[in-house]
Order: C-alpha cells, then sequence, then structure tokens
C-alpha cells in the first residue's frame, strides 16, 4: 500500500509541476515574442512613418492602416521569431516555475517527503524535449510555406505590391551566367518570374557557347523549369565560329531554381528552406551557396539539442529549496543562459567563413554547429550533479 500511494503521490507531483510548467511557457511564448515585436517596432519606427505616409490616408484610416500592417508583417514574422526563441521560452518558463516552487517553499515540502529535488524537475525535462517538436513542424512545415510572405519588405504590405530586383551575372553551375533586369519572387500565390532574362552558356573553359534571351521566364514548379515568352538562343559563339540564326525556344530548364536565386539575392533566405529542400541543393553538383546551406544543414539538426542543453543549464542555478537565494540563483541562470546563446551565435558567424580547400566546406559548419554542444553539454551535466538532494 505504501508503494503504491507513493507513485500515486509522484504522478500528481508530476502532474502539478508540468501545468505549472505549460502555463508559464505559455506566457514566456506571447511575452518573449510580443516583446521582441515591439522593440522591432521601436527600432523600425521610421518605416512605420513611411508605411503611413504610402498608404496616403488619415485620421481613423491611418491607424487602421498601420494596424492592418502590422497585423499581417507580424503574424508571418512570429513564426520566425519562434525559430529564434525557441530556446530561450523553455528556460523562463522553467526558471519561473521552479522559483514559484522554491519561493513558496513547495520545494521544501517535496524534500521533506523524501523526494529529490532533480525529481521534481523531470516533467520539466520531458516537456521541453517534447515542446521541441514545433520547432521542428515550424522549420520543415510551416516556414518553407511562407517564404514569398517572410522576404517581402514592410511597404508591400500596405502597397500590395511585389517587391523585384535585378540579377547581375549570377552563376550558374558554376560556369554559366545568369542576368535579368527584374525578377520577382513569389507572392499570393503567383510564381517567380523574370523579366528581360538573359542567359550566357558556357563551356568547361569558361568558353561562350551559346546566348539565351527572352522578353519573360515564368517558373514552372511542376516541371522545374522556366517558360519563356519571346525565348530565343543564338549559337556558334566559340572563336573562330559563325553566329547561328536566332532559335526559337520556349523553355528553359537551367539549373537555376527560385531557392538559389533567393541565396544569391540574401542568404537569409536559407533560413527558411525546408532540410529536405536543402539536401535536394547540396545533392546537385556545384552546388550554389554550398556554404551557406551546410550550416543551416547542422543547425537544424544541433539546434534542438542546444535547446535541451540550454535547459539543463538553467535547472541546477535555480533548483534551491532556500528563497534567500533566489535572486543569485536567477542571476546564474540569466549569465550561464546568456554565455551559451553567444557561443552558438559567434560560432554560427564563423561557420560562414571555413578555411580554403573543399574539404573545409562542409567540415567546418558540421565542427562550428557541435561546438558549443561539445562545451556546455558536460558543464550542464556536473551542475546537475551538484544539485542538492
Amino acid at each position: 500500500m505504501t508503494g503504491n500511494a507513493l507513485r500515486i503521490d509522484m504522478k500528481l507531483l508530476d502532474r502539478y509541476v508540468l501545468n505549472l510548467f505549460l502555463k508559464n511557457y505559455i506566457i514566456s511564448l506571447m511575452v518573449l515574442i510580443g516583446l521582441y515585436v515591439v522593440m522591432d517596432m521601436v527600432f523600425s519606427f521610421d518605416d512605420i512613418v513611411a508605411v503611413n505616409k504610402q498608404a496616403g490616408s488619415s485620421g481613423v484610416s491611418s491607424a487602421l492602416s498601420v494596424l492592418n500592417f502590422m497585423g499581417q508583417y507580424y503574424f508571418f514574422q512570429s513564426f520566425l521569431i519562434f525559430v529564434q526563441l525557441s530556446g530561450i521560452i523553455p528556460v523562463v518558463a522553467a526558471a519561473f516555475t521552479l522559483m514559484r516552487l522554491s519561493r513558496f517553499n513547495e520545494l521544501t515540502a517535496f524534500l521533506a517527503a523524501g523526494v529529490p529535488l532533480l525529481r521534481v524537475a523531470v516533467p520539466i525535462i520531458l516537456a521541453s524535449i517534447l515542446l521541441n517538436t514545433l520547432l521542428i513542424v515550424d522549420q520543415e512545415l510551416v516556414l518553407p510555406q511562407m517564404i514569398s510572405r517572410l522576404d517581402r519588405k514592410r511597404t508591400d504590405y500596405v502597397l500590395q505590391s511585389v517587391t523585384w530586383f535585378p540579377i547581375r551575372s549570377m552563376q550558374v553551375d558554376q560556369q554559366s551566367l545568369l542576368l535579368a533586369a527584374r525578377y520577382y519572387p513569389a507572392a499570393n500565390d503567383i510564381q517567380p518570374h523574370m523579366d528581360e532574362m538573359d542567359v550566357l552558356e558556357r563551356d568547361a573553359s569558361f568558353e561562350p557557347v551559346s546566348h539565351l534571351f527572352a522578353t519573360r521566364a515564368d517558373w514552372d514548379p511542376i516541371h522545374q523549369q522556366w517558360n519563356l515568352i519571346g525565348g530565343l538562343r543564338v549559337t556558334g559563339l566559340a572563336p573562330g565560329e559563325k553566329h547561328s540564326e536566332e532559335i526559337p525556344v520556349s523553355t528553359y530548364k537551367g539549373t537555376v531554381t527560385p531557392e538559389e536565386i533567393g541565396l544569391y539575392h540574401s542568404s537569409d533566405s536559407i533560413e527558411l528552406l525546408s532540410t529536405h529542400r536543402i539536401n535536394q541543393l547540396l545533392a546537385r553538383p556545384k552546388s550554389y551557396g554550398a556554404v551557406g546551406l551546410y550550416r543551416v544543414k547542422h543547425l537544424r539538426f544541433t539546434q534542438p539539442i542546444m535547446n535541451v542543453v540550454l535547459l539543463l543549464l538553467a535547472i541546477p542555478t535555480v533548483l534551491t529549496f532556500d528563497p534567500k537565494s533566489l535572486k543569485t540563483a536567477a542571476t546564474k541562470c540569466l549569465f550561464l543562459t546568456g554565455l551559451a546563446m553567444g557561443s552558438v551565435f559567434l560560432a554560427q558567424q564563423i561557420a560562414g567563413h571555413p578555411p580554403l580547400g573543399a574539404n573545409w566546406i562542409n567540415v567546418w559548419p558540421a565542427l562550428l554547429a557541435w561546438l558549443p554542444i561539445f562545451i556546455f553539454a558536460p558543464l550542464s551535466v556536473w551542475l546537475l550533479d551538484r544539485v542538492p538532494t
């Protein structure tokens, strides 16, 4: 009977701690994302004012237009913000949960009942591991569907316009060159397209072979090709050869894709690709932007692990039955987690600049992605071992 009663009590304890943690997790999620949005609005106040001016309204309609912009823009941005805060949210929730238990002397009661302090934190650790699935779902399923929205500027949400940019000498297969007067990314269920596209096709020795140009090129996602309007090709560009007549061409099935154009324009777009798509781009010979792709690929694997390491660093610092030491415990928690997150940021910055040599393109990002784990995972185990029972 005593053993059964003890098991029932542990289940009640687990449910109690788990409920507290999940409530604090939801509160931390909303507060941290809300704080991030407010800070972003403060630093981008000039852009918001510009949005208001470009909307061409005043009074109540002006306020409504700004609110409409903020709702649309930050709704999609919140999914990207969650990826950046996915490690600190469970840390804050766990810290508040355990500090509350300590402040009201509930941990002392657990100790008096023979429950070790680390046993109290088990539901928090297991729940945090499971909550990492939200990060995986967000990165692999949600964000790839929002690339067109997340790539848009603030003013585009008010003017309902599509941002375009020129493509100047983008390498295709590391040999040919792609140029376009205007490239329009996907927006509002409209596939990407280019105006005034030119492709200078070269051989392995970089000698020009042919010139392909078109008035417009529309991306066909089903056949993975560009459908050309007014497409023409001229061959015989090598020295000593005679130029051919302009040959009509209806499609261009080069290796360049909207994802690679996004990499050409901004390396930040890599963060929005799914791991499956990143692997597809890397599987191609001479993939464009391989260093950035490897950096994101390895970070996708190590980020959930590092999130757990952050939690294991925080729990020993705030897991104390003495309410008088909570301020010191909170300071230690802030210092350790901040140091770990800073090391991740620094490692990722260095990962984008590998040493010279083809072998380092994959090895260097992998090494830098795992380095913070190698440093702080043993430290977290050592801190957990020093928790008084």
